[in-house]
């Protein structure tokens, strides 16, 4: 069967068609292809890390960006990585990009029995003489991203971390040396192997960087035809209607319903592809084809939940939302549903938004009694980004971070979104950056006020040393290191968890104060020094130990800095602003918005 390579929406309406050799499983919907045993000719796969679906909690996977020498055994769970394949072989699910990739092709027309999406363990079975490349996806697969630097570095280890084991893991797979097919590697992380000069050393003949879907087709036949093909290639903005729905499950039941961000934060890379909103029918398709591989759950990814449909000044749509989300609800099958990324703004903005998909999500979300006996009821959870409290940082890196709120008031934005969230049952994770380029103690100690103004709601904090990610405007900048770290940055860190444990797990601060006290006599004092005293004792919940003030930070020879002292705490509070915010359409002047990049 031969079919020419056409628009991807245009393919999308073949995808019912059965390709040569393909049977169907009786009683099931899988597919059954019958491959050569000689080896299929284009072999997709990722590590197993990747391909986990962690028993269904999205979020369990960061426990694969810690080093792998410290991770208790029993966390990591032999089934997390087990192969969880089809009849023929091939893998039940798949990450998402692999997923894209495949689509792209068979809407190429390519053969199904030409491509196979494996499991890396099942690599041996699909890779032979007649293999011509071997597609590779990875996320992090040096462990050099946000989370794997910041506590890789803390935590002082030597040795990669768990997903840096699998990806090596992958790459050292006996069948590509004895076959030697083209071995293209892409995903977020793709950067990072060049960074650590594996490339030549690994036999990587081609990485692969952005949105695939103007590129993809295009380099995979010049493979195939034994073309020169150039070392790194760099994938361009897509048009809406040349991103195609998947054709196979994806881990997670993964669904594309946004892309793109516009604000245009400078240490981000999803500012710079173009803004869409997936279409309804669009997004659907990709819930059916998961619940059809065997999901029971949708994870809707997105860089901000409120971009879908949202008006051209960044105004979330409810209406569009509610309907989104009560479409995936009622899509027979679907017991789940998970939410990737928010924007806090848009939350302040117009909290009607928040209010009339909490029902829906409520009744979907995992995050229940029944999930973690510690937890209290059920809620519904996202990652949104603080990144900073200093305003002179968001200025110079993020100014499009609370549009249409000017960015002065970018406390009082986050304190009331956040409120917000939670009183409509959400608890969701944010992050926190220090060490920016050019920070300085006042910029930290904006950062501590904010967390201060946070006491008290229930958000879990991520924070995080500044990384200059590859494929961002701040590439070339400095990493800040752990020896150049100020008592204020460890102090973010410190008050975070603090934050953290009194929040999400009270009733397990005795492990906690035992776990600190335990790590800074046996290991950290001799790794990290003297510096680094105050904040594990703040996290064994000993803030006053040695003098140490619990609200403001030490200067660098320990001594207290009395421009963060205050005798009159009334004072403090009413020099404080107000922590309430009118939404926009009650402000009289509100600027212009930053449009996409």
């Amino acid at each position: 069967m031969q079919i020419q390579l056409q628009h991807a929406r245009q393919k999308d309406n073949e995808a019912s068609l059965l390709w040569p050799r393909e049977r169907l499983t009786p009683g099931e919907g899988v597919r059954v292809v019958h491959y050569d045993p000689q080896g299929a000719k284009i072999v997709l796969t990722a590590p197993r890390g990747e391909m986990s679906a962690y028993s269904g909690d999205p979020f369990a996977a960061f426990i694969a960006v810690f080093p792998e020498k410290v991770i208790p055994r029993p966390l990591l769970r032999p089934e997390w990585f087990a192969p969880r394949d089809n009849e023929d072989g091939t893998a039940t699910f798949m990450p998402y990009g692999i997923r894209k990739i495949e689509a792209l092709l068979l809407n190429a027309g390519i053969p199904r029995e030409d491509i196979a999406c494996c499991h890396p363990d099942n690599l041996e079975r699909f890779v032979g003489p007649k293999t011509r490349i071997v597609g590779i996806t990875s996320m992090d697969p040096m462990g050099l991203a946000y989370v794997s630097v910041t506590y890789s570095s803390m935590i002082a280890v030597p040795g990669e971390t768990a997903d840096a084991r699998e990806f090596r893991r992958v790459m050292e797979n006996p069948v590509f040396q004895k076959y030697e097919p083209t071995i293209i590697v892409g995903g977020a992380g793709a950067w990072q192997i060049r960074h650590a000069g594996m490339v030549e050393k690994w036999g990587i003949d081609v990485l692969m960087h952005g949105e695939g879907e103007l590129t993809v087709v295009d380099l995979f036949r010049r493979a195939l035809a034994g073309e020169t093909l150039d070392r790194e290639v760099h994938g361009s903005k897509v048009p809406i209607e040349f991103i195609p729905t998947i054709r196979n499950g994806a881990s997670y039941g993964v669904v594309e319903i946004t892309r793109g961000c516009g604000r245009g934060c400078q240490f981000c890379s999803p500012t710079n592809r173009r803004r869409h909103s997936l279409p309804l029918d669009h997004i659907m398709k990709e819930v059916a084809t998961n619940v059809a591989a065997g999901s029971n759950e949708v994870f809707c990814a997105t860089e901000d939940l409120f971009l879908y449909e949202c008006g051209s000044r960044f105004e979330p749509n409810p209406a569009a939302l509610e309907k989104l989300f009560t479409t995936i609800g009622r899509h027979p099958g679907v017991d789940y549903v998970h939410l990737s990324h928010i924007a806090i703004a848009p939350v302040v903005y117009d909290p009607t938004a928040v209010e009339r998909i909490s029902p829906i999500l409520l009744e979907k979300t995992r995050y229940t009694p029944a999930f973690r006996p510690h937890y209290k009821e059920p809620f519904v959870t996202a990652l949104f980004g603080i990144e900073s409290g200093s305003i002179r940082i968001m200025k110079k890196y993020m100014r499009g971070k609370i549009w249409p709120y000017p960015i002065e008031q970018y406390h009082e934005v986050n304190v009331q979104g956040l409120g917000i969230l939670n009183d409509n049952h959400w608890r969701p994770m944010a992050t926190l950056i220090t060490g920016w380029p050019d920070e300085t103690p006042d910029d930290t100690v904006q950062t501590l006020e904010l967390l201060d103004k946070m006491k008290g709601f229930n958000v879990f904090f991520v924070p995080l040393m500044f990384i200059p990610l590859e494929d961002t405007k701040l590439r070339n900048e400095r990493r800040v290191s752990l020896e150049l770290m100020t008592p204020e940055q460890w102090d973010v860190f410190a008050t975070a968890w603090r934050m953290n444990i009194d929040n999400w797990a009270p009733h397990q601060q005795p492990l906690f104060t035992f776990a600190a006290l335990f790590a800074y006599y046996a290991y950290f004092r001799w790794k990290h020094g003297k510096k680094v005293f105050a904040p594990i004792m703040k996290i064994a919940k000993f803030p006053n130990f040695n003098g140490m003030p619990p609200k403001f930070p030490l200067k660098a020879d320990g001594g207290i800095d009395p421009r963060y002292c205050r005798e009159d705490e009334g004072a403090i509070r009413r020099a404080e602003p107000a922590r309430t915010l009118p939404v926009l359409q009650e402000m009289q002047a509100v600027p212009p918005v930053l449009g996409p990049r």
